[in-house]
């Protein structure tokens, strides 16, 4: 018997022993008072008695009698056989309460053995995070015989045996002990879910008629890391273990339909914390899973500005995280609690709290009640950035939007349009900006500044207080124009440049182009008109816009067109560092896929197989043309081919080789590939069979040989006797259908 069921059968035994009975039945299921059973997709749940007859104790039967709102629902017999017994008894989600009162059969008498009374059949979920998560207020006074927990919300404090004693109830907003308006961060609180999640209960009860059980499993100040897993722990020396005992003991594991995580002040602190938050959330979240197996969804509150133990955190980085992890998981869905009324710095009032519920209940009543909102019911999220004219900045939303264009703070008027920040590389300090005017039209917002503005990425709202001061930022506002919710906060989203007709094919053909930099290193990225479901993308390594007919036909299916300098790198270690770091920007960023399709002509060559190489789970096609294999032969010249010395020495400085060295190194594509190989990587080249430059025979033939002897082809387009130039076909069907395909 596992321990789960063992200590059922001590707490069932108790009941029995509590009612005045001796210990004539062990249970390993049954009905406890105020327990809630999750219904199923049929609207209900089954009702279990199993156990067995003492031996040495002499009974005929068993009987059942159900009762619903004090009404007899179902009554029946249970035979005993081997002196074991099973029965069961479906009952309906709704706002019904069942009471179940068990019979012995002696002697033609029958005996009440047991009674669990106050049972209902609905909906769990469970609230986490830090504190967040778990406010208690005196004034959160609302019961309801609907709304049930399990267990104590211990925090950081360890679950003793008097804890474990503490099994279901009804659930409450407040706390023992509690003698201020909001609090009680650090109290033990037996069936405590917090002012938010009672609210939340309300609403499903009220407008949903269907039973709640929240367990809530927030730790005050609690770090991401500090809510994780650690299997090499005992379960109750750690908050996930505590509550995971909790929702385990209370017979819900597998039926927890959605998970509510307020948490992330704590992880501003430090750059350890939130870098390494995108990592820890993903294991947290697989361990959820893994624990919860019917987890659907897990709702997440963007952080408001404040509450982090540093005056100079990382707040503006953590929001945006937050972004980035809605948009990576399809189960994850992001709530902003900008705007939410009565914040101090770090918690809210009661009041606020409310907010909170009242803000994601239409996403729950969507998501598991069958809901269709007639409005928009999530929070304006940016689409994207860019000028419009020279000194106008328009910003795209996915709703409507009003603007509050100033708010009295304090006694001291702040402005919206001076929430606005902005920056000409990534990670670093904000430059100084003057934006005039601020105005919206549907979903669009407009800043003017007061003079041509040429800024590469805009961040909106401050970290913690108002610029220039020590007071905690409390608006003015952008929120939904019909919803009223607060617009999530962003940092560091590229702004597309103003596109000039005919400074390249891709602007010529109306493609916005952003034109930045990455640590110092130039990029480009443009993007399709409307993106692929799958994010595609291809990622050209030399000669930017040079015969772009592949990339245009790729943007019209949907794929972005990517591209980093390192041309004069020759594929080197810092070549492929700085594509590492590309790679992670624009599948972080960007959301796109992770698999990407590559295009390298002629030195592209080096970089596209030396990366690709490393790095071939990460690739989904290789397009080449032309390309440099071995760099001996191109800028070398050791061979057939013409050479190029003023490259050949560019070279040299950039791996650091003498010529003795570099002639003997053993780290060109013609070397290795096989990782491409085994990762059976689909690899299409183009070459020019006239080719002095870079000669096939050095070259792509080489790498053709290089793969068939280790298992794997590649296909190869001839050109009969065209030179190194031009790349590409006129008609690049071939190349893109090869693409497309795989």
């Amino acid at each position: 018997m596992n321990f789960q069921k063992s200590l059922l059968v001590f707490f069932l035994s108790a009941l029995a022993i509590a009612n005045g009975f001796a210990q004539d039945l062990t249970f390993t299921e049954a009905p406890e008072d105020y327990r809630l059973y999750a219904r199923n997709q049929q609207d209900s749940a089954l009702v279990r008695f199993e156990g067995k007859v003492k031996k040495g104790v002499d009974l005929t039967g068993l009987s059942l009698k159900v009762y619903k709102d004090d009404v007899l629902y179902e009554q029946k017999e249970i035979p005993v056989t081997d002196q074991a017994f099973s029965a069961t008894s479906r009952i309906y989600a709704g706002l019904h309460q069942f009471r179940f009162e068990l019979f012995t059969k002696k002697n033609n008498q029958d005996s009440l053995y047991l009674v669990a009374d106050n049972v209902v059949c609905g909906d769990a979920y469970i609230i986490t995070g830090q504190s967040n998560s778990h406010p208690s207020s005196t004034l959160s006074t609302y019961s309801s015989p609907f709304a049930r927990s399990f267990g104590v919300k211990t925090g950081y404090e360890p679950y003793i045996e008097e804890d474990k004693n503490v099994r279901w109830g009804s659930a409450r907003g407040n706390c023992p002990g509690l003698e201020k308006e909001v609090g009680g961060w650090f109290i033990k609180n037996p069936y405590g879910v917090g002012v938010w999640g009672m609210e939340l209960a309300r609403l499903i009860i009220e407008e949903n008629q269907i039973p709640v059980c929240i367990i809530n499993g927030g730790s005050g100040s609690s770090s991401i890391e500090e809510n994780m897993l650690y299997p090499e722990q005992p379960s109750l020396e750690t908050s996930f273990g505590r509550l995971a005992y909790r929702v385990n003991q209370a017979g819900l594991k597998d039926q927890v339909k959605a998970i509510f995580w307020h948490q992330g002040e704590t992880n501003t602190n430090t750059k350890e914390g939130y870098r390494n938050y995108p990592a820890n959330f993903d294991t947290l979240k697989k361990d959820w899973e893994r624990v919860y197996t019917g987890l659907e969804k897990i709702y997440l509150f963007q952080l408001h500005p404040g509450c982090g133990a540093k005056n100079e955190g990382y707040y503006n980085e953590l929001r945006e995280i937050q972004n980035q992890l809605a948009d990576k998981y399809d189960k994850v869905e992001i709530m902003s609690t900008m705007g939410v009324t009565g914040h101090d710095g770090c918690h809210f009032s009661y009041e606020g709290y409310l907010e909170f519920a009242q803000r994601i209940f239409p996403l729950v009543s969507r998501d598991f009640y069958g809901e269709h909102p007639a409005s928009v019911i999530t929070p304006p999220k940016l689409l994207s950035a860019r000028y419009v004219g020279e000194k106008e900045l328009e910003l795209t939303f996915d709703q409507p939007i009003a603007i509050e264009e100033q708010k009295e703070v304090n006694g001291k008027v702040h402005f919206l349009k001076d929430q606005f920040f902005f920056k000409n590389e990534l990670d670093s300090a904000f430059v100084p900006a003057k934006v005039s005017r601020i105005s919206s039209q549907e979903n669009k917002v407009v800043l003017t500044f007061e003079t041509a503005a040429s800024y590469r990425f805009v961040t909106y709202l401050p970290g913690k207080f108002y610029t220039g001061t020590n007071e905690f930022y409390e608006g003015p506002w952008l929120t939904g124009r019909d919803n009223k919710i607060g617009a999530l906060s962003f940092h560091q989203r590229q702004i597309l440049m103003l596109a000039k007709k005919g400074s390249d094919p891709f602007r010529a053909n109306g493609y916005e182009l952003l034109d930045s930099t990455l640590n110092g290193v130039p990029f480009k990225i443009v993007f399709p008109k409307k993106a692929n479901e799958a994010r595609n993308w291809i990622w050209r390594a030399r000669f930017w816009a040079h015969e772009p007919q592949t990339d245009l036909a790729l943007l019209q299916a949907g794929y972005h067109v990517a591209y980093v300098d390192v041309a004069g790198l020759f594929g080197n270690e810092k070549a492929i560092g700085i594509w590492d770091d590309f790679y992670a920007f624009m599948t972080s960023r960007y959301q796109l896929n992770r698999k990407v399709a590559l295009e390298g002509m002629s030195r592209g060559g080096l970089i596209v197989f030396n990366w690709a190489n490393r790095n071939a789970q990460k690739v989904a096609s290789i397009y080449v043309d032309a390309p440099v294999c071995d760099f001996k032969s191109w800028p070398g010249g050791i061979g057939e081919g013409d050479g190029a010395p003023k490259e050949w020495e560019n070279l040299l400085k950039q791996y650091n080789f003498s010529e003795s060295i570099a002639l003997q190194y053993s780290g060109n594509p013609v070397d290795h590939l096989e990782n491409l190989a085994s990762q059976r990587v689909p690899i299409l080249c183009v070459v020019g069979d006239a080719d002095t430059v870079v000669p096939f025979a050095e070259n792509a033939a080489r790498v053709e040989k290089r793969l068939q002897g280790l298992g794997w082809e590649m296909t190869l387009i001839h050109k009969p006797g065209i030179g190194h130039h031009p790349h590409s076909l006129e008609d690049p069907k071939p190349i893109v259908d090869f693409i497309l395909q795989h």
